[in-house]
């Protein structure tokens, strides 16, 4: 499936759920994958006016005002405007280091390309506000469930090597929702996930990279020290 079909999907689904609001931010839409690497999954993009300043400091989007840009009525007034919201969040890989910079040296480590989605694509900060949009009761509501199908067809896009969950909600949501597709590798120690076309893809279960909830230092060791047994099995 091309990219822009899946961005379709995305800009539909908001349609869908917001309408032509001006209370909320555009979701995070994707560019062009590099394919045969490090998938990372998080939950859902944060929002951090601060920190979308800081990276867009030097570059063409510095006199963006990211908490005007990003309202969903903006963006949704012209479809050039996808396209620059997917160029900020990819400027945001090489220039955020708060949430970034530990998934580019594990990838630096290994030597593979990276890529980075989010299960979900509600842009908040609080993922305790956040939640109670896409989970009902104690499980997934439409909303949740529409974004976790479009999260399947990101997985075949990006063809990765490796998947790394690294939210420890989102991977518990993972383990639940593909649990008729997920095989464990005693030999081995990880996971397979089996995607629809039939590939299996070794995934790693984990919390955060970065932060107050970050993996300890030996922990962290570890995982890269298994992602790339894993990646040599399966090459």
């Amino acid at each position: 499936m091309h990219i822009n079909l899946i961005n379709q999907k995305i800009t539909d689904l908001w349609n869908k759920q917001f309408g032509n609001s001006d209370q909320v931010y555009a979701p995070l839409f994707y560019g062009d994958f590099k394919h045969n690497g490090i998938l990372f999954v998080g939950c859902n993009p944060s929002f951090s006016k601060k920190g979308f300043s800081n990276f867009l400091r030097d570059t063409e989007y510095k006199n963006i005002n990211p908490e005007t840009f990003f309202v969903w009525k903006n963006v949704l007034s012209d479809p050039k405007n996808i396209s620059t919201c997917v160029a900020i969040d990819r400027l945001a890989f090489d220039g955020y280091d708060g949430y970034f910079k530990g998934l580019r040296m594990i990838a630096e480590k290994i030597k593979l390309p990276w890529n980075h989605v989010d299960i979900f694509l509600y842009r908040q900060t609080s993922q305790a506000q956040f939640l109670p949009l896409v989970i009902s009761g104690k499980k997934l509501n439409e909303f949740g469930r529409d974004q976790m199908e479009l999260f399947k067809e990101v997985l075949i896009e990006a063809h990765p090597k490796v998947i790394v969950i690294i939210n420890a909600f989102a991977s518990e949501l993972v383990r639940e929702y593909f649990k008729n597709d997920l095989s464990f590798d005693s030999t081995h120690g990880f996971h397979n996930l089996t995607l629809s076309t039939g590939i299996k893809v070794p995934i790693f279960f984990s919390s955060m990279l970065t932060g107050q909830r970050a993996l300890d230092r030996w922990s962290y060791e570890r995982l890269i020290w298994h992602i790339q047994q894993a990646i040599n099995k399966t090459t």
